[in-house]
């Protein structure tokens, strides 16, 4: 192992020795280090070196949650010339370089089974790019007169992340704006055949769409009851369209609804929509089997497909897990709370 695999795993894996942005503060002190976690403005900052955790949390008595994670790669110079690198990390993949180089990593991610995909940039002067099952993301520098070092020098590896959809539709905010305010006057017939007018018909410009039309309508959740759940009630159907339209996979459908429902039973506006367990049914209707993802835990080396899953998994095991006490039915929640206990094992380093 060198230190360039670090840097690959992170990328492929979504993790830092086995602690990503599913994990509690507590996992991710005992993986890196205790005594680095201090208040900041954003929330709360877990700086160990070359990684770093930002947190937040909406109230005093909620958990803390990670908002972003990963390594803080244009540090490397002062940190390797101080043999300052997190003692975590040396020990498990030996000494650091100075520097680190995208062409480097982009061959390293490639031979093992990765791709990574150049996204928007909201840098100037650098190149960016994603890994889209890890969502990790990377920015280089393109420019180096714009940012002082060598072109090809990483500069931040930090997820999770998305492809910058927004910035596909840059300079037709308003005209979003203007989508979401009609579709919530229309009836469920009219909702089809304005979606048959307006959606592209070529990827990746049609899922870019699709997010752009669904974030304006979750961010417009506010207000009275009743506009609250108008508001509610179209980003459910707009998911569910979605989903029949093959833009959502069914498992991310399911657990797209699980979290709608989990936000409209917080603020009392769950009539005639399905019910929790009816959502979590779904959700293992469409996933694989918990033989299987046990399977995940322990096989290895997994190859590119069973990381891929793996890091599918993590991801919604995360998400559905503070359900399980909405569940009415026993033998559903014990069935969930059996996924729950996988989720920490899923992606447990070495892959």
């Amino acid at each position: 192992m060198g230190d360039l695999d670090f840097f690959v795993d992170l990328m492929i894996t979504g993790t830092v020795l086995g602690v990503d942005h599913t994990s509690e503060l507590a996992d991710v002190e005992e993986a890196l280090g205790h005594g680095h976690t201090f208040e900041a403005p954003s929330g709360m900052l877990s700086d160990f070196g070359l990684v770093e955790f930002g947190w937040w949390r909406d109230r005093p008595q909620d958990e803390w949650a990670v908002t972003y994670f990963g390594a803080q790669a244009h540090r490397l110079p002062w940190l390797t010339s101080g043999n300052q690198v997190e003692t975590a990390l040396v020990d498990g993949y030996g000494c650091f370089r100075p520097r680190l180089d995208l062409g480097e990593l982009h061959d390293a991610v490639q031979a093992r089974g990765f791709t990574l995909q150049e996204r928007p940039s909201y840098n100037e002067g650098c190149v960016e790019y994603w890994e889209p099952s890890s969502r990790m993301g990377l920015v280089a520098v393109s420019d180096p007169d714009e940012c002082d070092e060598l072109p090809g020098t990483v500069l931040t590896m930090l997820g999770p992340g998305g492809p910058h959809e927004w910035l596909s539709f840059q300079g037709r905010e308003q005209a979003f704006k203007s989508y979401a305010v009609h579709v919530l006057t229309l009836s469920e017939p009219e909702l089809a055949a304005w979606l048959d007018k307006r959606e592209p018909d070529a990827e990746p410009s049609r899922t870019d769409w699709w997010t752009c039309l669904r974030s304006v309508v979750a961010r417009r959740i506010g207000g009275t009851t009743a506009e609250n759940a108008r508001w509610r009630r179209l980003g459910i159907l707009l998911d569910r369209h979605a989903a029949e339209r093959g833009v959502d996979a069914a498992d991310e459908a399911a657990v797209n609804l699980i979290t709608a429902l989990a936000e409209a039973r917080n603020v009392s506006v769950a009539d005639g929509l399905p019910t929790m367990d009816e959502a979590i049914e779904h959700w293992l209707a469409a996933t694989t089997t918990l033989a299987n993802a046990a399977r995940l835990c322990t096989d290895r080396p997994l190859d590119p497909t069973g990381i891929r899953l793996s890091r599918r998994l993590r991801n919604q095991i995360h998400v559905v897990q503070p359900c399980v006490p909405a569940i009415t039915s026993t033998v559903l929640a014990d069935e969930l709370r059996g996924w729950v206990e996988l989720k920490s094992s899923l992606l447990r380093l070495p892959v």
